[in-house]
């Protein structure tokens, strides 16, 4: 069994990536990163997930996406915010084409809620989309490529190319004064040198966690979720002999009061491994292999449908039976919510 199977969230570069976002005040953080202007702006705090992704799935390898409906802060109407999280090794000079692609099918889905709705035509008003490209890949990547640019058009007739501005964030070009005072910013430094010998590694997570402790009360949540992302981050890209170490940098590296709760934390990790029959090799069966195969499958479906899931939720369904498991596929056929399936 690789490394890769046994981590809680499976394609980690850009699941977890989605979970980390999938808090507002993250969302601010990275917009921030990109253009504190537009970050102003927005009212983050009333911002509403959409659970819809736009990437087809002969690219779910190299890309992945979420939707957020955010209010102004002056109040009236709202914008949709569009982050497309790319960690492919390389640019893609086509990403102003596909882009624009998305942006018109979230537009599309705005039109469908309107159609629903029976809204009327004088009152369909579609809301400007902000796209934000974060890119985690290590390759020298300064903006995102406009269509003009791939383009050859004489001068004359640029002005025919549909023109749109893009948010880019690339997280290798990440400098440490964008990354200070968020709870984002903690854990991007850390993702950084994520691959980095482990003395290095263990640096940056005391580091992080030192930052983490500053944060307001009222930002517990997002003290919570990043925690536990750099504790995933352990269990997924680094070797099972470098962990435990690396733990114990994380649970020290925790503020007194928070180290009971960081415990809990670490100790419900150590239980999904054992959930997910880490000892003794678990796929080395075939029917075993297959089982795994169909929660696999499950769990796509599960996202495909709902959105995101929390590593909560890949825990229950990677703990499944056989059995269970393929009553969850039939259950979801039905589900109108994860609540519904147990989730």
């Amino acid at each position: 069994m690789t490394q890769q199977d046994d981590a809680p969230i499976r394609e980690f570069a850009d699941r977890g990536t989605i979970w980390l976002l999938g808090s507002p005040a993250n969302l601010r953080s990275l917009v921030a990163m990109a253009a504190r202007d537009v970050a102003d702006c927005l009212e983050f705090d009333r911002a509403q997930r959409v659970n819809r992704s736009f990437v087809p799935a002969n690219l779910h390898k190299q890309e992945a996406d979420l939707l957020y409906r955010v209010p102004f802060r002056s109040g009236g109407s709202e914008v949709w915010v569009y982050v497309l999280v790319e960690h492919q090794s390389r640019p893609d000079r086509q990403m102003g084409l596909r882009l624009l692609s998305y942006m018109i099918q979230v537009w599309d889905t705005q039109r469908e809620a309107w159609d629903t709705a029976r809204i009327a035509a004088t009152q369909r008003k579609p809301a400007a989309i902000v796209p934000i490209v974060f890119y985690t890949g290590k390759r020298r990547w300064p903006r995102v490529p406009d269509l003009a640019s791939i383009m050859e058009v004489p001068q004359p007739l640029r002005r025919f190319v549909p023109q749109f501005d893009t948010l880019f964030v690339s997280l290798a070009g990440l400098g440490p004064d964008q990354l200070q005072g968020s709870a984002l910013g903690a854990v991007l430094r850390t993702l950084q040198v994520a691959k980095a010998p482990p003395e290095e590694l263990r640096e940056a997570l005391v580091a992080a966690m030192s930052e983490l402790g500053k944060l307001p009360a009222e930002q517990r949540a997002e003290w919570r979720r990043a925690a536990h992302y750099l504790l995933l981050l352990v269990r997924h890209l680094r070797k099972s002999d470098e962990r435990p170490d690396l733990y114990s940098a994380l649970t020290e590296a925790a503020e007194s009061e928070q180290r009971e709760e960081f415990d809990e934390m670490a100790m419900t990790d150590a239980q999904v491994l054992v959930a997910q029959g880490r000892k003794l090799g678990r796929l080395e069966g075939r029917e075993e292999g297959r089982a795994e195969a169909f929660k696999d499958l499950l769990l796509l479906q599960l996202e495909r449908r709902f959105g995101a899931l929390t590593p909560d939720q890949i825990a229950k369904v990677d703990a499944l039976g056989s059995d269970e498991a393929a009553t969850m596929g039939v259950e979801l056929l039905d589900a109108r919510s994860l609540a519904d399936l147990g989730l």
